[in-house]
């Protein structure tokens, strides 16, 4: 099979670090080129089978007349990749790649098979609303993260599937695990995953003997940084990290606190570092944990809830344990391997014919 993956960037976000993750193991099998529309260096590492394509096109903000001159750009670009390369499938990822690539694919016969990687629910422009009833019945597939999300586009999409992100890190490596009383967020720095609670909580936590640190990039860092000092709640900003299992590996603890939330890869891969999850209730976040059995939930920015349920871990050693063993009783639907299998699958069902 020939396939082409499309995606904006494959800067240090989640659905980037999936797109890069697929495409690579999808390469061991199939002819597979990933088209992007900047020309940074990918933060993730790509097999090298993967053939990379920077369009160079640009992903800044241009104003309004900038704006609509790039995108059609993309658009004609893409068409003309997709109408000169024959590919077999074109595989796109995140919502705005997703329209441009059913666009650029309108009236050709190569099967268009899109990815969404945010909440149904989590808020965006009218404008993306309205574009997505639009096109998205033109897709021919479209690989959902939740239930809920699938039973939202399946009103007006066909063929939808919910495929979960893989495992990024099973600690295969065998990284030691040298638990400290470390608490950790990892994530990107914005409004949507809600690091402020984070701080809140770890200010609230401050005196029982641990720490607390923060993974990740983004906008709301210097103003999370000035309200941990405000707070006196001395939490560590490490930034992005290439390789975060080493952080996992010393964590007892991770906090997901986010708003709104596709899926939460940081809820998968710390299960393969016995770190136990305490997570708002997001609809990936409750797609992924069972309450007080290999997890915990609690309401969006209850952070009183939060710091209760971290302050009962911190007490009872056993219990924390005891939850993280739960939660690997699932590790193995995150393979690798069983993701791929389920996007041939998904392929099959979009109607690429050569799929093996």
């Amino acid at each position: 099979m020939k396939a082409l993956f499309v995606i904006s960037t494959l800067r240090a976000g989640g659905a980037e670090r999936v797109c890069a993750l697929i495409a690579s193991k999808f390469s061991e099998y199939h002819d597979v080129t990933l088209v992007k529309f900047d020309t940074d260096t990918p933060f993730y590492e790509l097999n090298d089978r993967v053939n990379l394509i920077n369009l160079a096109n640009g992903v800044s903000e241009r104003g309004t007349i900038g704006n609509l001159k790039k995108r059609l750009g993309k658009i004609f670009t893409l068409r003309n990749m997709i109408k000169k390369g024959e590919y077999d499938a074109v595989i796109s990822f995140l919502d705005s790649t997703n329209l441009l690539v059913i666009a650029s694919a309108f009236g050709l016969k190569t099967p268009v098979i899109i990815s969404e990687h945010t909440s149904f629910d989590a808020p965006k422009k009218t404008i993306f609303k309205i574009l997505k009833r639009v096109l998205y019945p033109y897709a021919d597939a479209l690989s959902v993260l939740t239930k809920s999300d699938a039973r939202r586009y399946e009103r007006f999409c066909k063929n939808v599937r919910v495929i979960h992100n893989p495992n990024f890190s099973r600690n295969d490596d065998k990284i030691e695990l040298k638990k400290e009383n470390l608490i950790i967020f990892a994530g990107r720095l914005n409004v949507l995953k809600n690091c402020e609670m984070f701080v809140r909580v770890a200010a609230r936590l401050r005196r029982n003997g641990y720490e607390f640190a923060v993974a990740g990039e983004g906008d709301q860092k210097s103003e999370l940084e000035n309200l941990s000092k405000k707070l006196g709640a001395n939490v560590r900003f490490y930034g992005n990290l290439a390789d975060i299992g080493e952080l996992y590996a010393k964590a007892k603890i991770l906090l997901s606190c986010s708003k709104f939330e596709g899926l939460g890869n940081t809820l998968i891969e710390a299960v393969g570092f016995d770190c136990a999850r305490i997570a708002t209730k997001t609809s990936g976040a409750k797609e992924l944990i069972k309450h007080e059995f290999d997890g915990f939930l609690c309401e969006i920015d209850d952070e009183k809830t939060m710091s209760e349920t971290v302050l009962s871990l911190m007490q009872n050693e056993q219990k924390r344990i005891e939850i993280c063993q739960n939660a690997k009783l699932r590790l193995n639907d995150f393979s690798l391997q069983n993701i791929y299998e389920q996007w041939l699958c998904l392929l099959k069902l979009g109607g690429v014919k050569t799929v093996e």
